[in-house]
């Protein structure tokens, strides 16, 4: 599809992740805060995952 998110069953985790990411930052308007909380993720880990993919 247009938004990078093709079907789940062919994608692997870490690609699944990265769009999980995209879309919540997307979402949040970048804020990465917002976006963490959304993901029930801390700020921290959040950005770990961003810098892991390369976000």
């Amino acid at each position: 599809s247009s938004d990078g998110a093709g079907a789940l069953d062919q994608m692997s985790l870490e690609e699944v992740e990265r769009v999980l990411i995209q879309k919540a930052l997307a979402r949040a308007g970048g804020n990465v805060s917002d976006a963490a909380k959304a993901l029930g993720l801390s700020r921290s880990a959040l950005y770990r995952r961003l810098k892991r993919h390369g976000l």
